[in-house]
């Protein structure tokens, strides 16, 4: 096993290694993380994998062993830093991502916002057009909808006029609905 060049030679305590892929120039890095999402998901040791470019790892059958040394390494490790420092953790105060409150609610604003976007296309498309800029269209746009300049550029940047259709506007009220009632 190759983490971190020679990982047990510098046992720093830290969680983390890393091991070359099967992929030229490619690394896979595993941390051990005090939460899902850095700061701000479920708290307790976690183990994030990735690699130092970005695209799936691939491992030849000959690496395996090296990658359950790493995974079981960082594993140990961050479960020895949760147990001697996981309670002074300053967690963020955002709530986390993968739970199913969080999910629903947001799952909800987005169909509003749909719902909105459809109320008011003409006036969103006027104030698009004529603007010199999307900088210049979100504040405009952002109060016509009830939403913030911020939270307008980024979800109406993937915004989809397709889900406008009499079949998305049919979806849409049904899935509100049972949003709705399941909350």
């Amino acid at each position: 096993m190759e983490p971190d060049r020679d990982e047990e030679a510098a046992d720093d305590g830290d969680a983390h290694a890393s091991l070359e892929t099967g992929i030229r120039d490619q690394w896979l890095n595993i941390a051990g993380w005090f939460a899902s999402h850095a700061d701000t998901g479920t708290r307790g040791p976690h183990v994030h994998l990735s690699t130092n470019d970005g695209r799936n790892p691939v491992l030849s059958t000959r690496q395996i062993p090296d990658l359950i040394a790493a995974l079981t390494l960082v594993a140990d490790r961050i479960d020895r830093l949760w147990e001697t420092a996981g309670a002074e953790y300053p967690f963020g105060a955002d709530p986390d991502d993968n739970d199913p409150a969080v999910i629903r609610r947001r799952r909800i604003a987005d169909l509003e916002l749909h719902d909105r976007v459809a109320a008011n296309l003409p006036e969103v498309l006027a104030l698009i057009t004529q603007a010199e800029s999307s900088a210049a269209a979100m504040g405009p746009v952002a109060a016509l909808l009830g939403v913030d300049d911020v939270e307008a550029l980024a979800r109406l940047s993937r915004f989809s006029l397709w889900r406008l259709t009499r079949g998305g506007q049919a979806a849409r009220t049904r899935t509100l609905a049972e949003l709705r009632r399941s909350s």
